[in-house]
């Protein structure tokens, strides 16, 4: 099943690259009807949203108080229906009086986080089908920490909630350094991010800059399909791009791959080797000393000391070690050197 992911994606950027081939059906496309610098784009809004929902993607369209008259529409009900947008994201400017008026008949979006809970709550309740878009952080440090997302969160359901992570390929300026939502996300590949949100259940996942790599998006595809992906050094050819399943008994500090004894068994011993310290992200691999168990790979997720009946023998890439925090023993997995799928 492809990801479901969504992009921003604005007047400027389709005048002169079309429609991003970033955005998945099924996802949301955020553009904004208030740019001032794009006013002279203006007339693109209503051919740049067809387009969206020929491809079956949802659409948020970012608007405020003038948008109205820049549209030459005297309602925000007119405008809508002239657009076609599936939810108007209602900008700075309207007061909670005005929100649950226009939520009575308009499909809705909000900013996640400009309302206190008990507000989200009364909206919810007049139109349980809104949205809440958190703000994207183009400076660096002023993204959202985990704690502040949660609380930020407290109170709406998962399918209601709607979050940025970078793209890989180019960064949006001004400063060109991602528009993540949350802070850590910044400095991580965009799989990486997306699958640390899809574990919280969120499916309303966008891309806030405009370029995202293949590798990466089919990193996506295949988490959706049931397969996680972990990038890895130093591993041997032989332990790549097929699954192993993880054995459902695994403790919190490591992951046993099941199966994996079948390795100690094919004609040849698995001699002591690099037994050294075994940090998080290492794999590793029983060696004859360990007898019978010889053969078993496991995953280290927190840190182990060395042990002359264990060999290390790969790493997982220091980028994704993140994912080691959302792994659960139900999951699938598979290693590929670097990124090569």
């Amino acid at each position: 099943m492809p990801a479901k992911l969504g992009q921003s994606w604005y007047l400027s950027q389709y005048a002169k690259e079309g429609f991003p081939s970033s955005v998945s059906e099924g996802g949301l496309l955020f553009t904004s009807a208030h740019i001032q610098e794009e006013k002279d784009l203006y007339s693109l809004l209503p051919n740049l949203l067809k387009e969206a929902r020929q491809k079956g993607v949802r659409t948020v369209v970012d608007i405020d108080l003038g948008t109205i008259q820049d549209y030459g529409c005297s309602s925000l009900q007119e405008f809508q229906q002239k657009m076609q947008a599936d939810l108007l994201r209602l900008d700075d400017g309207f007061s909670l009086e005005e929100i649950l008026s226009i939520s009575r008949t308009i499909p809705v979006a909000l900013n996640a986080s400009t309302l206190s809970s008990l507000e989200k709550k009364q909206i919810l309740q007049n139109a349980p089908k809104t949205l809440f878009i958190h703000n994207f952080y183009p400076r660096p440090e002023t993204g959202l920490d985990w704690q502040t997302f949660a609380q930020l969160n407290e109170g709406i359901p998962a399918e209601n909630t709607a979050v940025f992570i970078c793209g890989d390929i180019r960064k949006r300026g001004p400063l060109f350094m991602g528009l993540p939502t949350l802070e850590e996300h910044r400095s991580l590949p965009p799989y990486a991010a997306y699958v640390q949100l899809r574990k919280l259940g969120l499916e309303n996942i966008l891309l806030g800059d405009p370029g995202l790599s293949d590798v990466q998006k089919k990193m996506m595809d295949d988490f959706e399909d049931g397969i996680l992906t972990l990038p890895v050094s130093d591993l041997d050819d032989q332990y790549c791009s097929q699954v192993f399943a993880l054995r459902p008994d695994s403790p919190a500090g490591l992951k046993r791959l099941s199966g994996t004894r079948r390795y100690g068994k094919i004609g040849r011993e698995i001699v002591p080797s690099h037994t050294c310290e075994r940090l998080s992200g290492s794999i590793t691999q029983d060696n004859v000393k360990y007898g019978r168990y010889s053969g078993e790979i496991m995953m280290m997720i927190h840190d182990y000391d060395a042990d002359e009946k264990v060999n290390v023998i790969g790493h997982v890439q220091p980028a994704y070690l993140p994912l080691l925090k959302v792994i659960d023993n139900s999951d699938q997995i598979r290693y590929v050197q670097g990124e090569k799928i």
